[in-house]
């Protein structure tokens, strides 16, 4: 049986926890804001990155996203990588805060 996960879980007896914190969670943080268009989201009108379909994804707007969305990494790299038969894909680093 699949369980919801983000941003929680269930825990068999019908109550809820938050997730714990780690890289998949994160990961995903950062899967939602590259995939959010600014204006999207009703909570936050500015979350997201516009879409980079036909473009190099822009590192500096990504970044700030995630500094201001997700205090608790730093991303140390974004890179778009274009493959041979014309699909596109970003790469994102990220490193915890201390």
């Amino acid at each position: 049986m699949d369980t919801i996960k983000f941003p929680i879980t269930y825990d068999g007896t019908g109550l809820t926890k938050l997730v714990e914190d780690s890289d998949a969670y994160i990961k995903q943080l950062l899967s939602l804001c590259a995939r959010t268009e600014p204006g999207v989201s009703p909570l936050y009108p500015d979350f997201g990155v516009y879409d980079p379909t036909f473009l190099i994804a822009d590192k500096g707007q990504f970044m700030i996203q995630a500094a201001r969305y997700i205090p608790e990494i730093q991303v140390t790299n974004v890179e778009t990588i274009f493959s041979q038969d014309g699909e596109s894909s970003t790469a994102i680093e990220f490193v915890r805060r201390t």
